[in-house]
């Protein structure tokens, strides 16, 4: 164990590990003493908000998470009885009603494996196959495909519904996965493995910007407006971006790297590949949370860092040419001291400031600024105001990885109440940018996002429980909006950062971790910032708040725990082979 020299304070990523950590928390028990009075109503993603709650359970410890799990469980069971046909709706469409499992029972199962959710799990996943007598079947195993996008155990598509597929069908193949891991069933893994199959080999075989978002059969008699609404009203264009985005919140990255670990196929995490390297360019888009996510996934599961390099060139893209213009600006305002100079050279030194990356190259060119201007930029170094912004009004389809219409807007407020967008990356982008390069600046600076985010979204939004796939939430925040596929600020950003976490069948699996006292969770002293090494374990920096040493168990997965002792007032850094 290597340990830093005695910090004056907290480091900057420590600083904004607990302040994120405690605006989560807060949340998570104020939405618990809420909710706990609503009797669950029978929303198709009424379980979604809770998304982020499983894996801060994990970390830290909330044993009340899992009560109030069951109790919606509970709530879920009983409503289904009266309200569904063998435990699936009785009519719908495979993206909205497989939702109150993927997002909600396969997770809480994965964290706590109990009888009650696997038999509600086990209920729905048995139509998959068409394994229940008397119910219209849904899946040709011949052939190996979904026979139509809208299901359920009274009726089916028609036949303008029918003969073709789009990504949501992975959401049932992610069901189908839980069932395999609950039953051991081989019958699930091998629907899903021929399934998967099919897209596999039609993703690799498309040009690399071009991935499929439709495999048709020959007898498809569905038009083109109906094969566009299961694609998703936010595909809207032709490039490769618009193309991999139906793939994104139907989890098809996800199925095809649980399948890779399953069975160490390399077709699975050729595909997932393909699609990562579709995702690229959205990685600095202040507003694409499962990029960031994804790309770490693939990194983390394969090995692979052939994507490390372009990945690190979006990050770093627009800067350079960025600070061309500034100085050009700065040079112009020398020779004539035009105000429109100094608001060009503002607004150019305020993008930047809002990049980590770049902020170290911003402070002789502040120093310019502030001699010819007479004050410093007032854009960096916090002196703006975080703020939140609520759209109300347009309705308009919004192209790129993880938009909806309705998603918050990302603001920062001047003292005069002005607003400047934010031109930020993303906290999951900087996640993966600190998992690439080690550089503490961009975990702090992610850590310190999701900080302002929750605490931003918990002051003035509803959870979500009324709509989970809605964009103006906290759990929207938290866990991701309905386009997000489970990829928010805390499921992609904070919980790799705290406990190296990656998804895997539908939920967060912690992938370091920690034991204190009699439970299996971080001290409440002790801040972490976790970077995993592809196919080489975990490097682990702690830096204990108290002011006494404490001793807490380390682990790596599934080995043997291994005793660590902290000292106050430092870094300790832990490598876990």
């Amino acid at each position: 164990m290597k340990q830093s020299p005695v910090a004056a304070q907290r480091p900057e990523w420590a600083e904004a590990f607990f302040s994120a950590r405690n605006r989560i928390r807060r949340w998570i028990q104020t939405s618990i003493k809420q909710q706990s009075l609503i009797p669950y109503r029978g929303g198709h993603d009424e379980g979604s908000f809770t998304g982020s709650w499983f894996g801060f359970h994990q970390l830290f410890g909330m044993p009340e998470v899992l009560d109030f799990a069951r109790f919606l469980r509970d709530g879920f069971a009983e409503w289904s009885r009266e309200q569904m046909l063998h435990g699936f709706y009785r009519e719908g469409e495979a993206h909205h009603q497989t939702e109150i499992f993927t997002f909600f029972l396969c997770r809480l199962w994965r964290v706590a494996p109990e009888d009650e959710t696997a038999a509600l799990i086990l209920d729905a996943a048995e139509h998959i196959g068409n394994w229940v007598e008397g119910i219209p079947a849904w899946y040709d195993h011949s052939e190996h495909r979904f026979l139509s996008w809208r299901i359920g155990t009274e009726r089916t598509g028609g036949p303008r519904s029918r003969g073709y597929e789009v990504p949501d069908h992975f959401r049932l193949i992610q069901i189908a996965l839980i069932a395999w891991e609950i039953s051991r069933d081989e019958r699930y893994l091998d629907l899903c493995r021929g399934y998967a199959d099919r897209w596999a080999r039609a993703i690799l075989d498309a040009p690399a910007d071009e991935p499929p978002t439709v495999i048709r059969s020959g007898e498809s008699a569905a038009d083109h407006d109906e094969v566009m609404y299961a694609i998703g009203a936010h595909h809207h264009g032709d490039s490769a971006l618009d193309r991999v985005e139906p793939h994104v919140p139907a989890g098809t990255v996800d199925v095809m790297l649980d399948l890779f670990e399953m069975t160490g196929e390399a077709r699975y995490a050729d595909a997932a590949g393909r699609l990562c390297r579709a995702l690229l360019p959205a990685l600095g888009d202040p507003y694409s949370n499962p990029p960031g996510a994804l790309l770490w996934r693939y990194r983390t599961v394969t090995g692979d860092t052939s994507l490390d390099e372009p990945a690190r060139d979006r990050l770093h893209a627009g800067i350079e040419e960025t600070l061309v213009g500034l100085d050009g600006m700065l040079a112009f305002l020398q020779q004539t001291r035009i105000s429109g100079y100094a608001m060009t050279a503002a607004r150019l030194y305020a993008s930047l400031a809002d990049n980590p990356i770049a902020a170290d190259r911003l402070e002789e060119r502040a120093e310019r600024y502030r001699t010819l201007v007479g004050e410093r930029p007032i854009a960096g170094a916090r002196a703006e105001t975080p703020c939140m912004v609520i759209e109300t009004l347009s309705k308009l389809p919004i192209a790129g990885i993880g938009k909806r219409s309705d998603m918050l807007r990302w603001a920062w407020e001047n003292e005069l109440g002005g607003l400047r967008p934010t031109a930020a990356l993303p906290p999951p982008s900087l996640m993966l940018g600190w998992q690439i390069a080690a550089d503490e600046t961009l975990a702090a600076a992610a850590l310190r996002t999701v900080s302002d985010r929750i605490g931003l979204a918990a002051s003035a939004l509803r959870d979500g429980r009324h709509h989970g796939c809605g964009g103006s939430t906290i759990g929207a925040v938290a866990s991701g909006h309905g386009r997000d596929g489970g990829y928010g600020n805390v499921t992609a950003a904070f919980l790799p950062l705290a406990g190296g976490m990656t998804r895997r069948l539908c939920q967060e699996e912690a992938v370091v971790r920690f034991r204190y006292g009699e439970g299996e969770h971080l001290p409440e002293e002790v801040a972490s910032l976790v970077r995993l090494l592809p196919g080489a374990g975990a490097e682990v920096r702690l830096w204990n708040d108290a002011d006494a040493p404490l001793t807490i168990g380390m682990a790596l997965r599934q080995t043997p725990w291994r005793q660590v002792v902290l000292p106050p007032g430092k870094v300790a850094v832990v490598e876990l082979p």
